[in-house]
């Protein structure tokens, strides 16, 4: 008998912990890396995003691409 592993896809991250003006490092699940700091969320045609601000520009991350998110050290 072989088991199901569920796909990747279908879990999300919970992103209630994230509060604006803090830092944060969020993985996506391709393996790329963003830090900064959380500026909010954006939904375009229902796509939710977070908005993290570096140091040489902003980034606006899929909800659904991401693998995680901690707090970082500013």
């Amino acid at each position: 008998m072989t088991t199901r592993t569920p796909s990747r896809v279908a879990a999300t991250i919970d992103i209630n912990h994230l509060r604006i003006g803090d830092f944060y490092q969020a993985t996506t699940q391709a393996g790329e890396i963003s830090v900064g700091e959380y500026l909010g969320i954006e939904v375009t045609y229902g796509d939710w995003r977070i908005i993290l601000r570096g140091r040489s520009c902003t980034g606006s991350i899929a909800v659904d691409a991401l693998a995680s998110v901690y707090g970082a050290a500013a």
